[in-house]
C-alpha cells in the first residue's frame, strides 16, 4: 500500500512538473508598433474622409472614386519597398505599381502611393491622414485595413 501511495504521489508530481513547465511559444510575427517592421503588411482602403477648410461637414471621398480602386491592395515591405496591386476589378489601364517607402517619425513617405501622418494604428487598422491636399487648411484621412 505505501508503496502505491508513493507511485501516485511521484505520478502527481511529474504530471504537475509537465503542465506547470510548458511556457507558451513566442509569436513570430514582427512588434506591433509603429515602425518599418511593425507596418509591413498588405492593406486595402477602406474609407477615405475629406474635411475641407472652414466646414463641419466630412465628405466620403470613395462615392468620387472609380469601383476598380476600391478593391485594390498595397503591400508595404519592411526592407522600404512597396506594391500596389490592381486587384479584382481592374481599371484601364491597370494601376499596378511598385515604389519606395520610409516611416519618418509619425509620417509615412513613399514615391507615390501612399503618404500621411500616421493618427492611429493597432496592428489591423493604420488610419493616416494628409493636409493642404486639394486647398491649404484641408485635411484628408485615409483607413486601411490589413489583409
Amino acid at each position: 500500500m505505501k508503496n502505491m501511495r508513493t507511485k501516485q504521489t511521484l505520478m502527481t508530481m511529474v504530471c504537475c512538473f509537465i503542465l506547470f513547465s510548458c511556457k507558451k511559444d513566442k509569436d513570430n510575427s514582427p512588434a506591433c508598433g509603429i515602425s518599418m517592421d511593425g507596418i509591413a503588411g498588405s492593406y486595402k482602403v477602406t474609407k477615405i474622409q475629406y474635411k475641407a477648410p472652414d466646414s463641419e461637414d466630412v465628405l466620403d471621398f470613395m462615392e468620387f472614386m472609380d469601383e476598380c480602386q476600391k478593391d485594390d491592395i498595397t503591400t508595404l515591405y519592411s526592407n522600404g519597398k512597396y506594391k500596389h496591386d490592381d486587384g479584382g476589378l481592374v481599371c484601364e489601364p491597370d494601376e499596378t505599381d511598385e515604389g519606395f517607402w520610409v516611416l519618418k517619425d509619425q509620417t509615412i513617405l513613399s514615391d507615390g502611393r501612399i503618404n500621411g501622418t500616421i493618427e492611429n494604428y493597432n496592428c489591423k487598422t493604420l488610419v493616416y491622414y494628409m493636409k493642404d491636399v486639394l486647398v491649404d487648411g484641408d485635411k484628408m484621412t485615409f483607413t486601411a485595413e490589413r489583409q
